[in-house]
């Protein structure tokens, strides 16, 4: 009898558990205080020492909101406005999560956590990072040029919290697109970058 059937078995076991996962709603994020802006820019860099500690739901919160969460109202009846600015207010921008937890991905407006079948090891992705942000993208949504330049906003935000933060931080853009696409069952979708992250 051949090993493949039960191996098989089992991934799809896994993989119908995490469709199964309950949402984790993460803390409300703090707004206020950090380091100065223009002490910020001066101090941002990059660095590949991204090992880590895992960071905190509250540090974790932190970090997306000041990536790309919601600000203010919108007075147009949408979401909400962002901390990045995105071409034609068109909010393409999405976010998926690898930490040492698991692969997830991030809705700003109810600020949760949805756990996603990663039936792939991704470990060669994160290598041992915090954190391991991924950036995509629905291309219904959005031309491919805009979504760039609105990318390159969001790893700013991530750049310049980082540095607040005393952590370490890589914009990346050597990844395995098609391999986290499979992970993140978003095909349809483009892979853009990410960013590994390294909490201190």
């Amino acid at each position: 009898m051949s090993l493949m059937k039960p191996m098989f078995a089992l991934l799809s076991m896994v993989c119908a558990a995490a469709l199964m996962a309950e949402d984790v709603r993460l803390p409300a994020p703090r707004t206020t205080g950090g380091m100065p802006l223009m002490e910020a820019l001066a101090k941002r860099a990059t660095s590949r020492r991204t090992a880590g500690e895992a960071p905190t739901p509250q540090q974790l919160s932190d970090l997306l909101w000041a990536a790309n969460g919601i600000t203010r109202k919108d007075a147009t009846g949408g979401d909400g406005k962002r901390t990045a600015p995105s071409a034609m207010d068109k909010r393409e921008i999405q976010i998926a999560v690898l930490t040492e937890k698991g692969l997830f991905t991030w809705d700003p407006v109810a600020n949760t956590l949805t756990e996603t079948p990663a039936c792939v090891d991704l470990e060669d992705q994160r290598r041992g990072a915090s954190v391991f942000l991924v950036f995509f993208y629905d291309k219904a949504v959005q031309s491919r040029d805009a979504a760039l330049a609105d990318v390159g906003f969001v790893g700013q935000n991530v750049y310049l919290f980082c540095t607040s933060q005393g952590w370490n931080s890589v914009f990346m853009g050597s990844i395995d697109r098609a391999k986290l696409a499979t992970a993140l069952g978003r095909e349809k979708d483009e892979i853009l970058f990410a960013q590994r992250i390294g909490v201190k």
